[in-house]
């Protein structure tokens, strides 16, 4: 049987997180003049991953991982006391204007497109800056339906975000597969859901949780070439 709907991943599988949290990390500390060095940046990634990792696993909340992102880190490296939420909203209005696409993305999407799939989006993230970026980077048109954490009041790879997903399309599991970078939201929420999917490994990741996605891929022309051969649902 055919797939008749891929949700997509945003951040790091449509656009590219590490350019993203580049742009709104250097105009942050350019906008208060505080030093970022290559090695507090490093730090900062890590720190903040962990802290959405801590997410996922339902170990925090998005107000939480909100106040504590900038709060602990500035006053842990700058020796500076700031108001975390405000920092953070400052932060996410330089995020939400950073839209750099990975490679391939526009013409594999075209390509889906013209084979009637039905393209939606599943993303761990706040409505407006998700949609914004798709907005900028010109790919929101693709997309039928656009799912956020912020909306279903959960994160993958909670199983209740993929309850809302799908109480909000008319294509049901058995029929969507997922297409995402993120082994421990996407690829596990999808298997805890009990539907397909495809690991967009771009950065060349280790399958250290015993997952199985259907594919696992490392560019969009290798997912193009699933595409082409009509991405059949394996039989069970």
């Amino acid at each position: 049987m055919r797939y008749k709907q891929i949700i997509f991943d945003v951040d790091d599988t449509l656009i590219d997180f590490a350019a993203t949290e580049n742009f709104a990390l250097h105009s942050l500390f350019q906008a208060h003049h505080w030093q970022l060095t290559d090695n507090m940046q490093r730090d900062y990634h890590a720190y903040n991953q962990g802290l959405w990792r801590k997410l996922e696993q339902g170990k925090i909340d998005y107000n939480q991982l909100s106040k504590t992102v900038f709060s602990e880190f500035i006053k842990e490296n700058l020796g500076i006391d700031i108001d975390g939420i405000a920092i953070m909203n400052e932060y996410r209005s330089y995020f939400s204007e950073a839209h750099k696409l990975l490679p391939g993305v526009i013409d594999t999407l075209r390509f889906a497109k013209k084979h009637n799939y039905v393209l939606t989006i599943l993303s761990n993230g706040e409505a407006f800056m998700q949609r914004h970026r798709l907005q900028l980077a010109g790919i929101d048109k693709y997309f039928s339906l656009i799912v956020t954490s912020e909306e279903a009041g959960f994160a993958k790879p909670d199983t209740r975000i993929f309850d809302y997903f799908f109480a909000h399309t008319e294509i049901g599991p058995e029929e969507t597969v997922f297409f995402g970078d993120g082994l421990q939201s996407d690829i596990l929420g999808a298997e805890n859901y009990g539907f397909d999917s495809i690991w967009y490994n771009h950065r060349k990741r280790k399958n250290n949780m015993n997952l199985h996605p259907l594919y696992e891929v490392a560019t969009y022309p290798e997912f193009v070439a699933l595409l082409k051969g009509d991405l059949q649902k394996q039989p069970q």
